[in-house]
């Protein structure tokens, strides 16, 4: 006899926040937010919805996505993934936030299409600008409707706004008709957004995000019997969230509402909600979720993802299968699957002699290119030229991927021969331009040879901790930051026969995560190099890796 797997949540660890879930028969796919991070929009694949693996990237053309410049958390926000079983054909539509300033939100709404999910997807359609988190469904008669948050910018209109319903005609690669608005939102919580809608048993189901995408986030469900409404709110909602009680803050702009925070939630922060029906002919919601740092509401590693398996009510509403609307961290797998019982964490080890760079490295604010990250000037090494610092929103020499456990170690061997002070190269944690750890190799006047130190970003400002930088006559080390939930500990070697050094004491990181930001992005690890003076450096890197220690 066949039994369920469990599966552990979060899915998706780390940053990888907004999710949106896809089947097309067997297959499973998942895409992300990537905000002011290049490529733009992660898509994911799995076949057991347990197991998941980075495959693709959507936008990476820089004609098209501009991010230079980009405030964080601007960018490119929650993309839509579907399909058109009429077509054949995979859409993905995704919101890119230029300016977030007086709360005017300036964003732009694009779709692709492509007849794979590997792509090529096709030239963007604009859409709207009305809001943003705008979904496209594809309904069975053939027409196809897009739903936006309307944001409403408006004195003494209640904020953010409406859900509106539009039609799309992708012939005319337009929207087409009117606009009407179809909800204020199933609860009181304020907030909403994530529209998504979905067609079940002669219903619509429009399905949204509620209460903040920080500690009063949760799933919204409403219904109705046409696709323009009126849509009624399911009596129980939200259905999936971290505080199941009722609350009124309608009008509140605060997102992240960490006075909401519930210590008795095995998850926080949950809601944002895309829904999937299996192969098996079962159901799920992926949602978005974040674990704080143990007696903290300090979320170092950003909004991740999660699972939790839902079926349908005989009266036609979806509820949790493990009961009750608080997210859980584990969920019944789909029937016939096994899986092992650990934490989805992903290893990177990098080494560059083989002449790749890894699918998982990102850049922040532009693509990356062969100009200043190369893998072919020094064989065997992955050669990066210092342009801006990491302060910067412009040009920045860094590739970084997500850390995705509490207990990690992120690694690199560097050969860096500064001749000026503002020349470094190195490893960094870095949550934003603001907000960062770079244990870097620069030229010390006071060594007369080049040394390594650390330099803190936090908030915009700088410091050094050189009392504890060291003399590195050659320009070449390890270097390794052992992450510890709140801390990390720098270390460094001359040689991997030598037994590592410690290279100042550990430092608190809990100023890197959404709540002493104000932001709401994850904590990276990466490597990278600037040079402010005459963008003439570079540093090369042997390897870089990132190990997660499962709990």
């Amino acid at each position: 006899m066949k039994t369920n797997s469990v599966i552990n949540n979060p899915i998706l660890p780390g940053f990888t926040p907004d999710p949106v879930i896809l089947a097309v028969d067997d297959d499973y796919y998942l895409a992300t937010s990537t905000f002011n991070w290049y490529p733009g929009i992660q898509l994911f694949h799995s076949k057991d919805l347990a197991h998941w693996e980075l495959q693709s990237y959507v936008f990476n053309d820089p004609e098209f996505l501009k991010l230079a410049g980009t405030d964080t958390p601007a960018g490119v926000w929650a993309p839509d993934l579907s399909y058109d079983k009429k077509t054949g054909k995979f859409w993905i539509v995704m919101g890119q936030m230029h300016s977030m300033n007086g709360n005017l939100f300036d964003q732009d709404n694009y779709a692709v299409y492509s007849d794979s999910i590997n792509g090529p997807w096709s030239d963007p359609i604009y859409l709207n600008s009305i809001g943003f988190d705008c979904s496209l469904f594809h309904d069975d008669d053939g027409r196809h409707w897009a739903v936006t948050l309307e944001w409403d910018t408006r004195k003494g209109y209640e904020h953010p706004g409406a859900i509106v319903l539009e039609e799309f005609d992708p012939e005319k690669k337009a929207l087409i008709g009117p606009t009407k608005r179809i909800s204020r939102g199933g609860t009181d919580r304020g907030c909403l957004e994530a529209p998504h809608i979905y067609k079940h048993n002669g219903y619509y189901y429009l399905m949204t995000a509620e209460g903040g995408t920080g500690y009063g986030h949760g799933v919204v469900i409403q219904r109705s019997k046409t696709i323009d409404g009126p849509y009624e709110s399911d009596s129980q909602n939200p259905i999936i969230t971290s505080t199941p009680y009722k609350y009124f803050r309608r009008n509140d702009p605060d997102s992240l509402r960490i006075d909401l925070y519930n210590p008795k939630a095995p998850l926080q922060k949950c809601g944002h909600g895309s829904l999937v029906h299996t192969a098996t002919d079962e159901w799920y919601i992926a949602h978005l979720s974040a674990r704080p740092l143990p007696g903290t509401t300090n979320c170092v590693l950003g909004r991740e993802t999660s699972l939790q398996k839902v079926y349908w009510t005989e009266d036609g509403w979806l509820r949790m299968k493990a009961g009750g609307t608080l997210a859980q961290t584990t969920t019944e797998g789909m029937t016939g699957t096994s899986v092992p019982d650990t934490p989805q964490t992903t290893i990177i080890n990098n080494d560059f002699g083989d002449g790749v760079i890894d699918l998982h490295l990102m850049s922040p604010y532009g693509p990356r290119t062969e100009n200043w990250a190369s893998v072919s000037e020094r064989p065997g090494w992955l050669r990066i030229s210092g342009r801006q610092s990491f302060f910067s929103q412009f040009e920045v020499s860094l590739l970084a991927s997500r850390i995705d456990s509490f207990k990690s170690s992120i690694s690199t061997l560097v050969e860096f021969n500064p001749t000026h002070y503002s020349q470094s190269a190195g490893l960094t944690l870095y949550y934003d331009n603001s907000n960062w750890l770079f244990a870097r190799v620069y030229f010390s006047e006071t060594f007369n040879s080049p040394a390594l130190a650390i330099m803190k970003g936090e908030k915009g400002n700088k410091d050094e901790f050189i009392l504890d930088r060291v003399a590195l006559p050659g320009g070449k080390a390890e270097i390794k930051s052992v992450i510890n939930y709140d801390t990390a500990q720098f270390y460094y070697r001359l040689s991997s026969e030598e037994s590592w050094n410690t290279l100042g004491s550990p430092i608190d990181i809990s100023f890197m995560s959404d709540e002493q930001t104000g932001g709401f992005t994850g904590l990276m690890g990466g490597i990278g190099a600037w040079d402010s003076y005459r963008r003439q450096s570079h540093a090369d890197f042997k390897y870089f890796k990132i190990i997660p220690e499962n709990e």
